[in-house]
């Protein structure tokens, strides 16, 4: 039984959520996308992604948008409501056919709640939570129910859309090698925004509070919010967790293994790769594993864009630079679903930083600053060998263009 006074409520709320939602016109590059799903295709949409990557406004948004919704933030929810009761008489007594559900980690045993919905009321529902490790872990739960879709930091291309108004076209990557000096005569007015994007620009909930404490906050509610109530931490794996990833954050990427984690910080390999494990599905970091049969799995351990300058505070600018070149052409690789490894030796050489995978072609990658050359391609046997530079040089391809793959 949903009592009156909480309906009224909850109505109040949906208004004052879709009044705010007019403050932000812009939408997301893949709000198409999630607004096709869930009026045409499924009945259940699960939006996971880093806190501050733009859940709320985009329900807000879809909302607005779509006639017959409505708008809950679970976390104004009285203690022990039932989420199926409520979405019943959402349909029933009010017409409503899609319900938008924020944070809906609130809502305790909301798998269950939503297994109950899909199975027998019509009403089609997206949601999100700013826990982005539980969203992970209940898609196992809603199994064939329930489609989850990870709302990534901004694109360069998004980043200046946002940010710059400028509307620019996505780029594939066979345009970017075959034509690339035309295009970044294009786009090279944009190059110097790569620093900013880098440092501040990538979390969107950055573009009205542009400083480095807000990464910093997001990153620590992260850990203490997500990872000890939904991974089941103690406190002192907290600490643990905050010491590994500072670590990541100050060591580069170079000098980070799951080896050099456990020696650095007191844990042990089998912690070290548990919270690594952890972090990536919580949206921090990406695991990029090593290319061949034949060498040992450590993997290179990819903040995302703007996390490192944040934690790594102290550490010289320069120093972080090559691995702010290595995050953004990581993030925007496999923002746009394309396969990627990193090149390791057994004799521990010097090798180019990946190789990147095409149904057509592999290519070797080594990504630098303008003075970049080929000597590290020596004694690669694949043919297809590409230095990319940061900022753009005559000589090679310029690591800008990848921002706009996606």
């Amino acid at each position: 039984m949903i009592h009156g006074n909480l309906m009224e409520e909850l109505i109040r709320l949906d208004g004052l959520a879709k009044e705010r939602a007019k403050d932000y016109p812009l939408k997301r590059y893949i709000y198409p996308h999630l607004r096709y799903l869930l009026t045409e295709t499924l009945q259940l949409v699960g939006v996971a992604g880093l806190r501050g990557a733009g859940k709320t406004i985009l329900l807000r948004q879809l909302a607005v948008d779509l006639n017959q919704s409505f708008y809950i933030s679970a976390d104004t929810l009285p203690v022990g409501n039932d989420l199926f009761e409520l979405c019943s008489h959402l349909e029933e007594s009010f017409g409503f056919r899609y319900i938008m559900i924020d944070e809906i980690h609130a809502v305790k045993d909301w798998r269950g709640y939503l297994k109950k919905i899909h199975d027998f009321l019509r009403i089609r529902v997206i949601f999100t939570s700013s826990s982005s490790l539980e969203l992970n872990e209940g898609k196992y739960d809603l199994s064939r129910r329930l489609t989850l879709i990870n709302l990534p930091l901004f694109s360069f291309r998004e980043y200046l859309y946002f940010s710059k108004k400028a509307e620019l076209p996505v780029l594939s990557l066979d345009e970017i090698l075959v034509n690339h000096k035309v295009l970044y005569r294009d786009i090279y007015s944009y190059e110097p925004y790569f620093r900013t994007y880098s440092i501040i620009g990538a979390l969107p909930a950055c573009l009205e509070s542009p400083l480095s404490s807000i990464i910093v906050s997001t990153i620590d509610k992260v850990l203490q919010k997500d990872m000890l109530t939904v991974g089941k931490l103690s406190q002192e794996d907290i600490h643990s967790m905050r010491s590994v990833l500072l670590f990541i954050a100050r060591a580069g990427i170079e000098g980070c293994s799951y080896s050099s984690i456990s020696r650095n910080t007191g844990i042990t390999k089998y912690k070290a790769q548990q919270y690594v494990s952890m972090m990536e599905a919580a949206s921090i970091l990406k695991i990029v594993l090593p290319h061949g049969a034949n060498v040992l799995p450590e993997p290179k351990l990819l903040l995302a864009p703007t996390l490192r300058p944040a934690l790594a505070r102290g550490i010289d600018e320069d120093r972080l630079t090559g691995a702010m070149r290595e995050e953004f052409f990581i993030h925007h690789i496999t923002g746009a679903n394309l396969n990627v490894n990193y090149l390791k030796s057994m004799r521990g050489q010097k090798l180019p930083d990946y190789i990147l995978f095409t149904e057509k072609q592999k290519y070797v990658i080594e990504i630098g600053g303008a003075g970049k050359g080929a000597a590290q391609f020596k004694g690669v046997n694949i043919r297809e060998k590409i230095v990319l530079s940061q900022p753009g040089s005559k000589n090679n391809l310029p690591l800008i263009l990848f921002g706009f793959l996606w």
